[in-house]
């Protein structure tokens, strides 16, 4: 049986209303604590800078801030991509 998680850690977080109402709609839609969807979600947020600082390393040193063709500047779209599961892949 997997270990559970150990949450011992309290981080006082100030959100405005719509956040508040969007966690809570989320929290009832899968039946979960409305705790346990905001660590998906900022878990999730982590996951996403992640991506994107990876993204800008991979550029070649000393490049200023990324462009497209022709020198416009461009932004990172993080896109949710449904995948194939892979059973003795860890999540």
């Amino acid at each position: 049986m997997a270990k559970e998680k150990v949450y011992n850690e309290v981080l006082n977080l100030r959100i405005d209303d719509a956040m508040r109402d969007e966690i809570k709609r989320i929290a009832t839609q899968e039946g979960k604590p409305e705790s346990e969807i905001a660590r998906s979600l900022i878990d999730w947020g982590i996951e996403a800078r992640r991506a994107r600082e990876i993204a800008l390393l991979k550029r070649p040193y000393g490049q200023g801030p990324p462009t497209n063709e022709l020198g416009e500047p461009m932004y990172l779209d993080v896109v949710a991509v449904w995948k194939e599961y892979d059973p003795w892949e860890e999540p």
